[in-house]
């Protein structure tokens, strides 16, 4: 796929607002009790969703980025790292989401119609970490969301750059 400095692709824009929307519902259905509606969207949605948006966050830095906006270099490097900080945090909660159960050696239940097996065995010290591990990033994701979303609405209003209509507009030749 070509790069273009003016934007992305179709394929780019869809999967963008495919992962934010996953994002956002894992987010918040992840305080979910066993057994509830959000508990068994998280959990296997989680195990679904997973798959995209590795994909997604793997794709990504292949097809390369449209051309930084004219701006402070300051602005951009923040841009830089709230970008790669999000993609390396939502590429973690997804994989030691997938070791919190495998890590109890149960396999993931995937709404009751299908279940992942676990790859390896029990370990309780590994379940744990991945517990901690995958509440930090998940938290992390958070704040970063949040800088990404105020950084677009800075360039649509303050700076009308149209550096936000690159997730709405397909660019032919775009990344």
């Amino acid at each position: 796929m070509a790069t273009s400095q003016d934007g992305y692709s179709r394929l780019s824009i869809v999967l963008h607002w495919i992962a934010a929307i996953a994002v956002i519902a894992l987010f918040f259905t992840h305080e979910g009790d066993r057994g509830s509606a959000a508990y068994a969207f998280h959990v296997g949605g989680g195990a679904l969703l997973g798959i995209l948006l590795i994909w997604r966050v793997l794709r990504r830095p292949f097809h390369g980025f449209a051309a930084k906006p004219d701006q402070p270099a300051l602005l951009n490097l923040l841009s830089t790292f709230v970008l790669w900080a999000m993609l390396a945090a939502i590429l973690v909660a997804v994989v030691t989401g997938y070791f919190v159960p495998w890590s109890l050696g149960t396999p993931i239940d995937v709404f009751g119609i299908m279940e992942i097996p676990s790859p390896i065995g029990r370990s309780r010290d590994l379940h744990e970490a991945m517990e901690e591990v995958h509440e930090i990033a998940g938290q992390a994701i958070l704040p970063l969301v949040v800088l990404h979303v105020l950084g677009a609405i800075k360039h649509a209003v303050i700076d009308k750059d149209g550096v936000m209509q690159r997730m709405s507009r397909a660019q032919t030749s775009g990344h």
